[in-house]
Order: C-alpha cells, then structure tokens, then sequence
C-alpha cells in the first residue's frame, strides 16, 4: 500500500503538500474538507489524509494482517 504526495490548496490560500493514500476506498479531495479529516501541519504546510481502509494501522503495528 502506497502513499501519494501532491501539492494542493488549504484553507486562506495557503498552499499545502497533501499526503494521500494511493488506491483507497474513498476519493480524496485536496481540501481540509475532505471526508477523511485530515490533519494539517502547519509549521510544515503537510495536510496527511486518513485511509478509509486503515492501513495506518497496520503500518505503525496497531493490527496485524489476520
């Protein structure tokens, strides 16, 4: 599973780098506003989207694979 990084709009104009989940479930908008509620750095301007099919969890060892 792979990860996206494109560059995209946050919130005042601002200009973000938005790492994004390559082939989830959902489609992701490059938007604060996404379903996905992403989080936003705002010292490094890096919006990290959330998966729909929670392979952050399996990356950092909350679940393993069954």
């Amino acid at each position: 599973m792979t990860w996206l990084t494109i560059s995209g709009w946050v919130k005042e104009g601002f200009r973000a780098t938005h790492v994004v989940p390559d082939d989830d479930l959902y489609d992701h908008i490059l938007s604060p506003d996404c379903w996905c509620c992403p989080s936003l750095d705002m010292e490094y301007m890096v919006a990290t989207h959330n998966s729909a099919d929670k392979r952050e969890e399996f990356e950092t060892g909350q679940r393993k694979p069954s």
